[in-house]
């Protein structure tokens, strides 16, 4: 193992008699190689020995723009944003071979996307493209990098077809490290397109070429994009295993600049399961990380999902603050998925009581569709949500388009309960149908998406009050009540309950009618369920059940909010005193 007083050349094993400060070529060679075998586990010291090594190299030196532009590379890798753009920009400076000059751009640029200026990334790489006698391998890093920063700038057709021809060129060169990156690309394009089997194929093939790799291509970490492929097909506990392994391997390579990214898409999953606290101390994490990295891109995604939750907590002066941070950010320069950020406003505008304004921004998203999709795709429960703010507007044309892309959505991917039940219920609240509102709960059964499954039950418990079905609706009312209150849903349990008394189905239910219902509900729980909520009856945590049935505490917590489901309880205490009243039935 090298360290870094060990790497420090003296005086001898310079040239002698050049009058300018050099290495001889064993010397090069050798620290050349300490750099590559570092990189491995720490970009940043790596970084380091080919900075110092860049001080002892002479200028016009054939050896220095690699030497320049993997410098540039591993201070992006190991998170040294600052650094990396200050060395690329010299670098630029100094050189006049445009080839050379394409060389360290593509460093520079991979530092500029992660700090959030996809639009200087794309101008900065597309100039470099157009110079003269760029060898292929760097022309096919650049295409990879400009079709990740047309994501950013939300243009996906264009994405597709310049990560079509970065994967294709790099095929053609052998470029391992740029192909990980372009079918990375095509990954997120296919989503945004909704493609979602596509995705995930292509993140497989992403995290398969990476292996026990050595190289650049080690800091793509594709699990990243699998984890998000996995979600958006509703595999949560694939996205969370995926998650956890490539942070480990992240964290193992050094790559620091993927740290705020791995806090983020936790975050985001999190959210969707309903789980707030959880969500809430992976946003912060990664606010934390990015601020220290300057990687201030991502500091907009864990600001969208704090507002997001305070709005699910009843606190939208809290989320207003959120999205004010999100504001500045976005007015230095930085790109953000616009219609993310876009939803956002909408939803805490919403919050506040701003109609107007909760539907200008809901118009802007639903004209969008249906050539991006990535916000519905990323979270399907946005699609009823908007219609609901475009029918209060009086926006019915823009309430159709969402309707029609997320049915589209739907019918491409028949699989996925999240997309068919959401689907179900734009189109139920566009047309007022009790019918369709039933089928979007029905679907969302099998749906980890929690706070999406809950607001479905609401909206049918409301068409069912409007349709005079008073019974109906307090049962729906009530499932979804108690799907709000053991989230900590706020908002939303306390519109819940106002709809509940207008039902007046509040506290009309018995003791014994809830105790002859949930008898049968015991009847269809699986053996594992049962397992887990005799356990849990008994006093045991989630992590004690596990280490009994030898399972993850996520599967216990899986388990038991199926439970909570099926017996329509909202916590342990209610299912420890439900068990109660079966055992004292049965004897």
């Amino acid at each position: 193992m090298y360290s870094r007083t060990d790497l420090l050349v003296t005086p001898e094993a310079q040239c002698e008699g050049s009058g300018n400060r050099s290495v001889n070529g064993q010397v090069l060679a050798a620290l050349r190689k300490a750099a590559e075998d570092l990189a491995v586990r720490s970009p940043d010291a790596a970084a380091s020995v080919l900075i110092h090594t860049l001080s002892l190299v002479r200028e016009g030196d054939s050896a220095r723009p690699q030497l320049l532009t993997e410098a540039v590379r591993l201070l992006s890798f190991a998170g040294r944003l600052s650094e990396a753009r200050l060395l690329g920009r010299s670098a630029l400076r100094g050189e006049s071979d445009e080839a050379t000059k394409a060389l360290v751009e593509a460093g520079l640029a991979e530092a500029l996307m992660y700090t959030g200026r996809a639009d200087v990334v794309v101008v900065r790489v597309r100039r470099a493209l157009a110079a003269e006698g760029v060898p292929d391998e760097v022309r096919a890093s650049l295409l990879a990098i400009e079709a990740h920063g047309l994501l950013y700038a939300s243009d996906v057709r264009a994405a597709r077809y310049t990560a079509e021809a970065a994967v294709d060129l790099a095929r053609s060169c052998d470029s391992r490290a740029a192909l990980i990156f372009a079918i990375l690309a095509q990954s997120v394009v296919a989503r945004a397109e909704g493609r979602l089997q596509d995705s995930l194929s292509a993140t497989g093939e992403a995290v398969s070429l990476g292996g026990e790799a050595r190289g650049p291509e080690r800091h793509r970490h594709p699990r990243l994009w699998a984890a998000r492929a996995a979600a958006a097909l509703d595999r949560f506990t694939e996205a969370e295993t995926g998650l956890d392994r490539g942070q480990q391997e992240a964290e193992a390579a050094g790559a620091m600049w993927s740290l705020p990214l791995w806090h983020c898409f936790r975050a985001k999953l999190h959210l969707a399961e309903g789980k707030f606290d959880q969500a809430e101390a992976q946003a912060r994490t990664g606010l934390e990380r990015a601020s220290r990295l300057t990687a201030h891109l991502r500091n907009i995604c864990m600001l969208g999902v704090l507002a997001q939750i305070e709005v699910h907590r009843g606190n939208p002066a809290g989320a207003r603050e959120y999205m004010r941070r999100v504001g500045q950010l976005m007015s230095q320069g930085l790109n953000a998925v616009e219609d993310q950020v876009r939803w956002e406003l909408a939803l805490v505008h919403d919050a506040c009581g701003d109609y107007d304004r909760a539907a200008r921004q809901a118009v802007q998203v639903a004209e969008a569709l249906p050539g991006r999709l990535l916000l519905l795709t990323d979270d399907p429960s946005v699609a009823p949500q908007l219609v609901r703010m475009l029918i209060r507007a009086g926006a019915v044309r823009e309430a159709e388009y969402v309707c029609a892309a997320v049915a589209g959505l739907a019918k491409a991917n028949p699989s996925v309960p999240s997309l068919v039940g959401s689907a179900f219920h734009a189109q139920g609240l566009l047309r007022s149908d009790a019918e369709m509102l039933r089928a979007a709960v029905h679907a969302y059964r099998d749906s980890p998406r929690k706070l999406a499954a809950a607001s479905a039950l609401e909206d049918a418990a409301k068409a069912e009050h409007s349709a005079g079905r008073r019974d109906g609706a307090a049962v729906l009312g009530q499932e979804a009540l108690s799907v709000y209150g053991t989230l900590g849903a706020v908002r939303a349990a306390s519109r819940t309950q106002g709809l509940l008394r207008d039902v007046g189905g509040c506290h009309v239910t018995r003791t014994r009618d809830v105790v002859g219902r949930d008898a049968a509900g015991w009847s269809v729980l699986t053996p594992a369920e049962r397992r887990v909520a005799d356990l849990v009856t008994q006093g045991m945590t989630n992590h004690a059940v596990a280490a009994a049935l030898s399972v993850s505490p996520h599967t216990v917590d899986s388990h038991l909010r199926k439970v909570f489901r099926k017996l329509g309880v909202a916590n342990r205490v209610a299912l420890t005193r439900l068990t109660l009243h079966r055992d004292h039935g049965e004897s």
